[in-house]
């Protein structure tokens, strides 16, 4: 398999991991098949994101993508969150073998879901 040095720097220097005291949201996304989990954190104001935390177990690919992630998330609106795809989540890492894929997956989902998280929070 070949990675880019992209996605090989975020496995060896990942950005934002660990857990976050309050956060204003959470969320996870698993892939089955292997295992592999990731647990998003979210602090939001006006908003937007502005500090993200994450927690991941599984190949290294998926610790890289959650760290990338985790840098696709600061700053953006929440909204943007909501609808934030896959293939963006790849990109940040200038793409994935095929039978690594799913670790963008996981991460989408993830954020997804601690995007959904926040709002149904202020319901």
């Amino acid at each position: 398999m070949v990675y880019s040095s992209r996605l090989i720097e975020h496995f060896r220097n990942p950005r934002n991991a660990g857990m976050m005291r309050n956060p204003d949201a959470t969320g996870e996304g698993e892939y089955d098949k292997c295992g592999d989990l990731a647990r998003f954190y979210l602090r939001v104001r006006d908003g937007r994101v502005v500090d993200v935390r994450f927690q991941t177990y599984g190949c290294g690919p998926t610790i890289a993508v959650a760290s990338a992630g985790s840098e696709l998330a600061t700053g953006r609106p929440l909204d943007d969150l909501l609808r934030l795809d896959r293939d963006e989540v790849e990109q940040a890492v200038d793409g994935l073998p095929e039978e690594r894929k799913h670790a963008a997956d996981v991460v989408a989902d993830a954020i997804r879901a601690a995007a959904r998280d926040y709002v149904r929070r202020r319901v």
